[in-house]
């Protein structure tokens, strides 16, 4: 049943029963009710066509809708991503919009980065036993990490030659303040590692595979939820 006859269903069935609100075909009455139940149908088309652009969970929210959302939330806008991935991280803000301190919990991290599509990311606090002690990137992929600089010693295709307590280490594909990569490929963590965190496979020693149109993305999400003084290293590949 159309829209309009369900709603001139409705309308009859607010008049009394009785043979004085009969309304035959066609007639005054009828007509009225006609024009009222094309308003109110109207009415409903609207609502609707309203909904469909403000939820992102339906059939018509459309590419630029996603867009304006994105620029609503102060989401990275990506065109290039599929539509569906686009929904599921404007969905994920949206039932989220905050930064509550006590949502700043590595498990948190990992269940927003699952909502928002990157089901293939892991995150594993840096603390390990017995001690408990921390790892750095070359402790859990070994010396063959490119891109791995360790106490100024490139760690590629060979042994890491560690220095003293006191020296830094620098992983250059991790997330300490910026969404631009660039500005934190250098970000020295120190010697303490407490502040850490990985974003990892299925395991902390696999390489996980990410959309390099999502890069931008997956790290802000990553800033926008990690406490402040934390760094992450990302064992990705950018495909």
């Amino acid at each position: 049943m159309a829209v309009l006859d369900k709603i001139k269903k409705v309308i009859a069935q607010l008049y009394p029963k009785g043979r004085a609100f009969r309304f035959p075909d066609e007639g005054v009455s009828d007509k009225l009710h006609n024009v009222i139940a094309k308003h109110l149908a109207q009415v409903n088309s609207d609502a609707v066509s309203t909904l469909d652009v403000i939820l992102p969970d339906n059939a018509n929210f459309t590419a630029d809708d996603a867009t304006r959302w994105e620029e609503r939330l102060g989401l990275i806008v990506s065109p290039s991503v599929s539509l569906a991935e686009r929904k599921l991280a404007i969905e994920r803000k949206m039932n989220h919009p905050g930064t509550i301190p006590a949502r700043q919990n590595w498990e948190y991290l990992q269940d927003q980065l699952h909502a928002a599509g990157f089901t293939q990311l892991f995150v594993y606090e840096n603390i390990f036993y017995p001690g408990p002690i921390t790892k750095s990137p070359t402790d859990i992929l070994g010396a063959f990490v490119v891109g791995l600089w360790e106490h100024g010693v490139l760690a590629e295709m060979g042994a890491v030659e560690h220095g003293t307590a006191t020296s830094g280490a620098v992983y250059e594909n991790c997330v300490a303040n910026y969404v631009d990569e660039d500005f934190d490929q250098w970000f020295d963590t120190g010697a303490n590692l407490r502040n850490t965190f990985f974003v990892a496979g299925e395991y902390i020693d696999d390489l996980a595979n990410v959309d390099v149109n999502r890069k931008e993305e997956l790290r802000q999400l990553i800033l926008k939820i990690k406490p402040t003084q934390t760094v992450g290293f990302l064992f990705i590949n950018y495909i």
